[in-house]
């Protein structure tokens, strides 16, 4: 599926159009948007689904919450553009009206959730699934925090793509399953890292690190802060206080993030070579916290509808 080329294509939807259970894709503001959607080789850095009374059901910084679509398509501050998709099923058929309910009623019941799953652990989780590094030398390093980041808790934390998956796939629709998208691995792209604004990056993650976190990132911070901006690219160098982080560093915390997510060792492999294999491949029982905005993008079980909002300065 050439994600940019349909979505090129793709009609404008009026929000009249939305159905229960329709799901939402969308590319936030940010230096943090930014890197979720670079290493997702996406469009998207977040996902919700749409349930009743015209709300949306999403994974946010205060819990799972219920939230206005009309206010999320206002919002083009904080967005730049809203894409809807709607399941289809192995035949094509939208769903019948009791698989609405079941798929509507599971969102629900995540409804509350503390301490949900935040953009950096997003990042951290996609990371550990493409395993594709950046050359940039703070870059890898906050790919390293990211992914002890997204070390799963006890609090029954969910990723915003998680939710969406888990409403289809642990509902109560019969058989246990019948609804689950396909998920399949997705082309690799070659766009370059992107040009991050640090400054601005910093002060996105900050309250959202973990203490091990900040430790990592305060000399680098620091730095960052006494710079103009001619001088830096001198973060690329060790005298600008990033430590260098190796590809073995990096792949021990990206195992250490699949193991500790319920994968024991044959199905990590089966995973990690799932995702490095061929287009198109299907990707059996997916795990729900390593799902991405980009799998529920390219799932033959989803097909686009068009979009609802963009902004003038959108990504193509």
């Amino acid at each position: 599926m050439d994600l940019q080329a349909d979505n090129a294509a793709a009609p404008l939807l009026a929000a009249a159009e939305l159905r229960t259970g329709d799901v939402l894709l969308m590319r936030g503001d940010g230096p943090l948007s930014e890197l979720i959607a670079w290493a997702s080789d996406s469009l998207y850095s977040h996902a919700a689904i749409v349930a009743d009374a015209g709300d949306l059901i999403e994974a946010s910084s205060s819990g799972v919450r219920r939230y206005p679509v009309a206010a999320r398509l206002d919002n083009k501050v904080k967005y730049h553009f809203v894409d809807a998709l709607r399941w289809a099923g192995p035949t094509g058929s939208p769903l019948d009206k009791a698989d609405i309910a079941d798929v509507l009623a599971k969102a629900v019941s995540l409804l509350g959730t503390p301490y949900p799953i935040d953009q950096l652990a997003l990042f951290g989780a996609i990371m550990a699934v493409r395993g594709k590094w950046p050359e940039h030398r703070l870059g890898r390093l906050l790919a390293r925090v990211a992914l002890d980041h997204a070390l799963p808790d006890k609090t029954g934390s969910v990723v915003c793509s998680e939710l969406v998956y888990r409403a289809y796939a642990q509902c109560a629709a019969a058989p246990q399953g019948r609804l689950a998208p396909v998920i399949v691995v997705g082309e690799r792209a070659t766009a370059p890292f992107p040009d991050i604004d640090w400054k601005a990056l910093f002060d996105e993650i900050w309250p959202l690190l973990q203490p091990s976190g900040r430790e990592r990132l305060q000399a680098p911070r620091m730095r960052l802060n006494a710079l103009r901006g001619d001088q830096l690219p001198m973060l690329q160098s060790e005298a600008g206080g990033v430590p260098e982080i190796s590809d073995q560093e990096l792949e021990s915390a990206r195992r250490a993030v699949l193991g500790q997510t319920g994968l024991h060792a044959e199905a990590e492999t089966d995973v990690v070579a799932l995702h490095g294999g061929r287009p198109g491949t299907v990707v059996p029982d997916p795990n729900p916290r390593l799902v991405s905005p980009q799998d529920l993008a390219i799932s033959p079980s989803m097909r686009l509808l068009g979009r609802l909002m963009q902004r003038d300065d959108a990504p193509a």
